[in-house]
């Protein structure tokens, strides 16, 4: 017996092939979501739902002093939620559910690879494609600045609107939204799972977050009692709002990160369980 028998090379190898298998699947789909109209629609609107929300913001600003960051007031407003809510299922429609329905689902399950590694490396994807869609929010201080620099050489000492930048507000307006945004994807992944429609799917996913999101709602609609605190830390209204503020809490990072977890581990059961049926 040599000292090459005790070399960690083939742990190293593993480990490489493991994630190497993952990037190859995150690849594939990341190009479904940037290489497609599908993915380049879905962008558009909501870059145009999130502008929408930007102007009527403005305009609230403009009518009188507020307390807030602007981010607080773009978070805070039915468009948001609007959008916020409807933007997973269009992730995550597809991600199983096209699949089973083309019949290449039954090909990637039989290739050599394991059911962890098909999940995260379609949910690595779709959750680049959403970190992708709040880029633009990144843009807007410096575009406000830009336009109130322009107007000034157009049109001279004319007061413009600068957007103020809190790094506490959009440090936490960013990190609870991607905190949302992963057990929301995640629950899209689970959903569309579970059927080979994308319809379905879309139906799953949007009718379970609008029932979370109403579940964190039920305080303001019947007020406190006894079980309130529990409707309080789970509620993602309150949580979006708080974030917005500057105020970060780590209980809504361990509540959503466990959520996560949870909710991909089942997928995969769900998905190993097709696997193995075949």
């Amino acid at each position: 017996m040599t000292d090459s028998d005790f070399s960690p090379t083939p742990l190293r190898t593993r480990f490489r092939d493991y994630w190497g298998s993952i990037r190859t699947i995150y690849g594939k789909e990341l190009k479904s979501y940037l290489f497609t109209p599908f993915g380049w629609v879905v962008l558009a609107c909501i870059m145009a739902l999130q502008s929408f929300s930007l102007h009527a913001t403005l305009q609230m600003m403009q009518a009188g002093p507020v307390s807030e960051g602007i981010l607080f007031y773009m978070l805070d407003n039915q468009t948001f939620w609007f959008y916020f809510l409807f933007m997973f299922p269009l992730i995550t429609m597809r991600t199983f559910a096209e699949e089973e329905r083309l019949g290449t689902l039954e090909g990637l399950l039989t290739a050599p690879v394991t059911t962890g590694q098909v999940v995260l490396g379609k949910y690595a994807a779709a959750f680049t494609f959403y970190m992708l869609l709040w880029l633009p929010l990144l843009l807007y201080p410096w575009l406000s600045e830009v336009a109130n620099l322009w107007t000034e050489m157009r049109f001279g000492d004319v007061p413009g609107m600068a957007l103020e930048y809190r790094l506490a507000d959009w440090l936490g307006a960013f990190l609870i939204l991607f905190l949302v945004g992963a057990w929301f994807l995640s629950l899209g992944l689970l959903c569309s799972a579970m059927t080979r429609s994308q319809i379905i799917a879309g139906i799953l996913t949007i009718g379970t977050l609008i029932t979370y999101y109403f579940l964190g709602r039920v305080t303001a609609l019947w007020g406190e009692f006894p079980a309130a605190p529990a409707f309080h830390y789970i509620s993602c209204y309150e949580q979006i709002d708080a974030f917005s503020r500057g105020m970060i809490d780590t209980r809504p990072a361990v509540l959503y990160v466990t959520l996560t977890v949870l909710t991909l581990a089942f997928t995969q059961r769900i998905v190993d369980y097709r696997r193995w049926r075949r």
